[in-house]
């Protein structure tokens, strides 16, 4: 059972590492990034009061990139509770931390203010979700995801019917009033 896991994950990485780039320039990662869109083919993850409904608001990178602190809100129950994760990079260009299980992330660049987020997380019980977020790196989630954002995250496994804009589910707002105290 353990080593059937344990393909499986490697199965699921390997897919991300097929659509995501290994190499995040430190100085266009660090900064403020808002959610435009997320997607999941666990949908529970990204709805209503899903541990995954994730407002990002900043990342910061050492120098090489190696450790991340990711800034995020979660809406469960009508309150945004912030969080913050410190994830490490491997070899592989692929960041790992704990957060409602073991969760792996990867990025994909789509220009200097727009990132494509690929997560596997396999959670406390074995449950393994794909997820994408569509992050951007302005003020203000007016950005429509590119159709590169729904190819990729098709090719990664989600389905593009899964995709949920964060402007349309109101959380967008809720999260900046937040931030703005």
């Amino acid at each position: 059972m353990v080593m059937k896991m344990t393909v499986t994950k490697a199965l699921l990485l390997a897919l991300t590492v097929g659509v995501a780039c290994a190499d995040v320039d430190p100085a266009q990662l660090s900064g403020p990034w808002r959610t435009s869109a997320m997607a999941s083919d666990n949908l529970e993850m990204i709805l209503k009061d899903g541990p995954f409904q994730m407002l990002f608001r900043e990342m910061e990178c050492n120098e090489e990139c190696n450790a991340l602190n990711v800034f995020f809100y979660v809406k469960k129950n009508k309150v945004c509770t912030p969080h913050r994760v410190v994830a490490q990079k491997n070899a592989d260009g692929i960041y790992t931390t704990d957060f409602e299980g073991q969760t792996s992330f990867q990025f994909h660049e789509v220009d200097p203010v727009r990132q494509i987020i690929f997560i596997n997380n396999m959670g406390s019980k074995g449950k393994t979700s794909r997820l994408s977020f569509f992050v951007v790196k302005l003020r203000i989630v007016n950005d429509d995801p590119p159709e590169d954002y729904a190819r990729l995250t098709e090719q990664n496994g989600i389905p593009r019917k899964y995709i949920r804009r964060v402007a349309d589910t109101g959380e967008a707002s809720a999260a900046s009033r937040l931030t703005q105290r």
